[in-house]
């Protein structure tokens, strides 16, 4: 190597150890400016955490405005009294609850050896379910199976000595019945032990009832019931009991007029002005009576109707002739010379039975809504029958099955009847004419249609 190479050599060695050298200055520059901004970021923190820390000791507390007042004891006032709001009770009532052969037949499970009428009420039950309270006359007695005075059906029993198996309370219950009348011309069907053992059923599944009775305290007790904050007196009488005599040593038993024995008719007035003087809201008694098969009250049903307003009623409820009759509303002048409306129905006609048409409408009947209102004006109580809607029913047959079809809802809504025959057709077209004119018959209502309903309304109101 010659000298001249030589020295290149030296010149590009001391080169290279002078870019290493500044490599190492940059690096240890950059590892001088990361640490000291570590340093720098960690004193920025130990600061700012000391001036926090400062911050929250010296603060003052924030000053606390509420004030911490004790309520003083409540004073209870007992000289004033301060009306509810408005109330209201929407009240559902049908006619006469019947079973005879054909019913018990067909309710009959042989596999089971038990009885079930409750498809009788599949399309009805709404109807009965939806009102704040639903009334219904049990024209049947429920002795218990093989204690009726005839036992030829199953162990029970049809026209004339009425007893059918007990289920039929708990059936017409479920559907929706919260009461039942018990006076009529079929309570002593089953004798005075069929009587008892009625209102000993309904009183094991807990409908009450009234009509008849297990003693004299029973029957002199007012039958008074509070629904929705309304007050509610019923007293329930029969015209008679189909020649049957009464117990003379029980004749407390059941309710009966003894075919409008003067007596007896002023004792059920006594009744219904006792109610009324008791203050109840509605005294609505509960009456069988009538012609059977006629579509226009009697001059007996008149009688105890004027008789009934005249003591205090103010919503009559009748049956007995198993067909429609007509309802009425009339002004009725009270003692102080007050006036106040009256309704009655004179029949609701066959709930359910197995009479069919032969040329008496005895297969219809109706479901009466009957909305009462409580409401007080000035401080004092006013009280009103502010609806009444109506709808007609008819009662159907199949192989299986004896059982009520709401008439308009059917006729509106055919799809849903298509198990119906033609025969059962020509019945509700009939029906949803025939009803509503029976019901207005007496001149003093207007009517209308509500969905599937008949609404009724006053016109002119005269005694």
């Amino acid at each position: 190597m010659t000298n001249e190479e030589k020295q290149k050599r030296i010149n590009e060695l001391k080169e290279q150890r002078r870019l290493i050298n500044q490599r190492k200055r940059r690096v240890r520059k950059i590892q001088i400016a990361m640490i000291m901004t570590v340093f720098l970021m960690v004193i920025v923190g130990i600061v700012w955490g000391a001036i926090k820390l400062a911050g929250h000791i010296t603060a003052p507390k924030p000053l606390d405005y509420t004030i911490n007042i004790s309520k003083p004891p409540m004073i209870e006032r007992t000289d004033i009294d301060i009306p509810a709001q408005k109330r209201e009770v929407t009240m559902t009532v049908v006619g006469d609850v019947m079973m005879h052969s054909w019913q018990i037949q067909r309710s009959y499970d042989p596999a089971t050896d038990s009885f079930d009428v409750s498809d009788s009420f599949t399309y009805v039950k709404d109807y009965l379910s939806h009102a704040d309270y639903t009334i219904a006359n049990l024209e049947t007695t429920l002795p218990g199976r093989y204690n009726g005075a005839i036992n030829d059906v199953l162990g029970y029993s049809d026209y004339p000595m009425f007893s059918s198996p007990e289920i039929l309370a708990n059936n017409l219950q479920d559907a929706g019945v919260d009461f039942l009348q018990t006076a009529n011309n079929h309570s002593l069907d089953a004798w005075e032990d069929g009587i008892y053992a009625t209102i000993d059923y309904l009183d094991s599944i807990g409908i009450p009832h009234t009509g008849t009775f297990k003693s004299q305290e029973e029957c002199d007790k007012q039958c008074i019931i509070e629904i929705n904050g309304i007050t509610f007196g019923f007293v329930a009488y029969t015209y008679g009991t189909n020649g049957l005599p009464v117990p003379s040593e029980s004749p407390y038993c059941i309710n009966t007029l003894d075919n409008y024995d003067n007596a007896k008719l002023e004792e059920m007035y006594q009744k219904v002005r006792e109610l009324d003087e008791a203050g109840v809201d509605f005294v609505c008694p509960l009456i069988h009576f009538g012609t059977e098969y006629t579509e226009v009250p009697d001059s007996w049903q008149e009688m105890v109707v004027d008789g009934l307003f005249e003591a205090g009623a103010d919503v009559i409820f009748g049956g007995h002739p198993h067909v429609v009759e007509p309802i009425d509303v009339r002004t009725i002048e009270n003692p102080d010379g007050t006036t106040r409306t009256g309704w009655v129905v004179y029949s609701f006609g066959n709930f359910v039975s197995s009479q069919r048409y032969d040329g008496v409408n005895k297969d219809l009947g109706i479901i009466t809504d009957f909305t009462f209102t409580k409401e007080f004006v000035d401080g004092k109580s006013v009280n009103t029958v502010t609806q009444v809607k109506v709808e007609p029913t008819y009662v159907y047959w199949t192989d299986s099955t004896i059982g009520v079809i709401p008439v308009l809802e059917a006729y509106n809504h055919q799809s849903d009847y298509s198990f119906l025959s033609e025969n059962d057709w020509n019945r509700i077209n009939f029906a949803k004419d025939h009803v509503i004119e029976v019901v207005v018959a007496k001149g003093s209502l207007d009517y209308s249609i509500d969905g599937d309903m008949f609404v009724v309304t006053p016109k002119n109101i005269e005694n």
